[in-house]
């Protein structure tokens, strides 16, 4: 089995850890980090690698890179340092869950992660270094550009996805609707019309009741 090295020892990193040694054919050799973060000599018990120094434990021929960085920037860190990893000659690895739902001839990009419980219907498009999260649904001829962040979200017919957006938990993009460029759709936003590149749209947070848990923690709310 090929060796893996995971870029990044935050939530995510954790996480595509798991997944990588559950349900790929990879072993896990390690994390790295830019030698200037490394602050301990290990993680979930491998060691941390100053990336300057990977070389010197693993070639390209030998280990293939996950660059488990979230969505700083809107995702623009996790882009910048995919593209250097690239540019020094190593693989991008890629994970598709056993229990995704994904139609056949599905192809995955380079650092793109479809998680577990998400549904893709054909001929959906899913660009490079794009991370899909748990339970998203994702509907018929749907594009998803490069360098996104889908979280748990449901994303509609013929949907375009521009590059660089986040779309937040439980947000719902119509049918054929065209999300612009580096967008940043909060969670439960409902989007219905057309994005222009850069939009921020927050989804409408819930407000307190003047009533308190206490009047009402007796009342029967299940008959």
């Amino acid at each position: 089995m090929k060796k893996l090295y995971i870029f990044g020892v935050q939530n995510f990193a954790e996480m595509s850890h798991y997944f990588f040694s559950e349900d790929s054919p990879y072993t896990i050799a390690g994390f790295i980090l830019d030698g200037a973060y490394i602050k301990e000599d290990n993680f979930k018990g491998l060691p941390i690698i100053a990336y300057e120094e990977l070389s010197t434990h693993a070639s390209p021929d030998t280990a293939d890179i996950f660059v488990a960085v979230g969505v700083g920037k809107i995702n623009m860190q996790r882009a910048e340092k995919t593209r250097q990893i690239t540019a020094d000659g190593y693989h991008l690895a890629s994970f598709i869950s056993s229990q995704a739902n994904t139609p056949k001839n599905f192809t995955v990009q380079p650092n793109t992660m479809i998680m577990d419980q998400v549904n893709i219907h054909p001929f959906v498009s899913i660009g490079k270094n794009t991370i899909i999260w748990s339970n998203s649904r994702i509907a018929l001829k749907a594009n998803i550009g490069d360098h996104c962040w889908v979280t748990c979200a449901t994303i509609g017919d013929s949907v375009e996805v521009g590059d660089y957006s986040f779309i937040g938990l439980n947000a719902t993009i119509s049918p054929f609707v065209s999300v612009g460029t580096h967008n940043l759709i909060g969670a439960a936003a409902l989007i219905t019309k057309d994005t222009k590149d850069y939009a921020v749209y927050k989804g409408a947070a819930s407000k307190p009741a003047k009533v308190t848990s206490h009047k009402i923690r007796n009342i029967r709310l299940i008959y």
